[in-house]
C-alpha cells in the first residue's frame, strides 16, 4: 500500500495512521526533538523539492498519526530507551508552527478570555455590596472558571497531574486578583490615569487597608496602565504570567512545559511587535517593556500577601480556600 505522506510504495500502521517507516521515524523525531517546527517554506524552494518539515508533519497528522501513540524515544540501535520511556511526554501540542509573523496562540485566546471575563463578572455580581468573607467564599468557583478558560485554549493542560494543575492555577490566581482593576476592555484602561483619589478608592476592590490602596495603585496598576497594552500584548501577558516555570510547587516536567509554552508566547509577542512597529529598535524596546510586567506583578503579589497578614492580625474572617492559596509556599 502506498504511503499517503510521501508516496513511497510501502506502507504499514504507525502511531494510529499508515505510512512508510521513514515517515514514521520523521514523525517520532518531530515530537522528541527540541527544535521548533517552523511554518511552511515550500514557496522558497524549487518546485521539484520534497515538502518542507511543516507540510510533511501536517500530512502525518492528516493520515491519523497521533502524538499520544508515541511510546518513548528509541536509541541509535533501534531498541527503546528505558530511561526515556519513564519520563513524562511533552504534552504541549507541538509542533509550534511559527512563521515569521505568526501570533496564532495569542490571537486565538482573545475571544476565550472575553468569555472568561464575563463568567467572572457573573460570579461576582454584587462585588461592591458583599463583605470580605462572602467574596472569598467564591474562591473555589473562581479557580474552576479559570481552569475552564485555560483548558479551552490549551486542552493538553488537563493532562497534567492534579497537583501540578492546582499549583499553576493557584499561582496564577494571586496575579489575576491583583490585575482585577485593569480587567476591563483594553480601550477603557486609560481612564484610570485620570481618576482622582476618591474615584480610585471607589473603583478598586474594597478590601484594601488604609495606605495600601494608594501604594497598590502607584506600584502595580499605574505602571501597567501607562504601558497602554493592546489586546494582543495584554493576552500575551496573561499567558506569560500563567505559565511561570520558576515556582517550586510544580514538578520538573510541568516546569519544562511552562518553559516551552512561554517560549512560544514570547516568540509570538515578538512577531506582533515587529508587525506593529516599522523600526526594529522600537519593536525591541516595546518587547522588553512588556517583559518587565512579571516583575511589576510580583511586587503586587508581595504587597497582597502582606495585606493578608493584616487581615489575620485584625481577626477578619477569610475562607479556607482563599487562605490555602495565599499561604502556599511558591518560591
Amino acid at each position: 500500500m502506498t504511503c499517503l505522506v510521501c508516496g513511497s510504495p510501502k506502507s504499514e500502521p504507525h502511531f494510529g495512521g499508515k505510512s512508510c517507516r521513514a515517515c514514521a521515524a520523521f514523525f517520532r523525531r518531530c515530537f522528541h526533538s527540541k527544535k521548533l517546527v517552523l511554518g511552511c517554506i515550500c514557496k522558497r524552494k524549487p518546485s521539484n523539492y520534497h515538502p518542507c518539515r511543516s507540510c510533511r508533519l501536517a500530512k502525518c497528522l492528516a493520515v491519523g498519526m497521533k502524538q499520544e501513540k508515541i511510546h518513548g524515544q528509541r536509541d541509535p540501535n533501534g531498541s527503546q530507551s528505558r530511561e526515556s520511556s519513564t519520563e513524562s511526554p511533552n504534552i504541549f501540542p507541538i509542533p509550534f508552527f511559527l512563521s515569521p509573523r505568526c501570533s496564532g496562540h495569542i490571537e486565538f485566546s482573545i475571544p476565550f478570555f472575553s468569555k472568561y471575563e464575563k463568567k467572572r463578572e457573573e460570579l461576582y455580581p454584587n462585588i461592591r455590596t458583599q463583605n470580605l468573607y462572602e467574596l472569598l467564599c467564591l474562591t473555589k468557583q473562581d479557580v474552576n472558571v479559570t481552569c475552564e478558560f485555560v483548558v479551552e485554549v490549551f486542552p493538553e493542560f488537563q493532562k497534567l497531574s492534579s497537583p501540578d494543575r492546582q499549583g499553576l492555577l493557584h499561582n496564577f490566581m494571586l496575579k489575576i486578583w491583583n490585575l482585577e482593576p485593569i480587567m476591563d476592555d483594553v480601550a477603557q484602561r486609560k481612564k484610570f490615569g485620570k481618576m482622582d483619589d476618591e474615584e480610585i478608592r471607589n473603583f478598586m476592590l474594597p478590601i484594601l487597608f488604609g495606605f495600601y490602596w494608594r501604594a497598590y495603585f502607584e506600584k502595580l496598576i499605574e505602571p501597567l496602565i501607562n504601558l497602554s497594552l493592546d489586546s494582543m500584548e495584554f493576552m500575551a501577558t496573561i499567558w506569560i504570567l500563567f505559565f511561570d516555570h520558576a515556582y517550586i510547587n510544580i514538578s520538573p516536567s510541568s516546569s519544562n512545559l511552562c518553559w516551552n509554552i512561554r517560549k512560544v508566547i514570547l516568540q509570538e509577542l515578538k512577531n506582533h511587535e515587529q508587525e506593529k512597529y516599522e523600526e526594529a529598535k522600537d519593536a525591541e524596546s516595546r518587547f522588553f517593556e512588556i517583559l518587565e510586567i512579571p516583575l511589576i506583578v510580583e511586587r503586587g503579589d508581595k504587597q497582597f500577601c502582606e495585606e493578608m497578614i493584616l487581615y489575620d492580625l485584625n481577626k477578619l474572617r477569610m475562607h479556607d480556600d482563599f487562605k490555602a492559596i495565599v499561604r502556599k509556599q511558591r518560591i
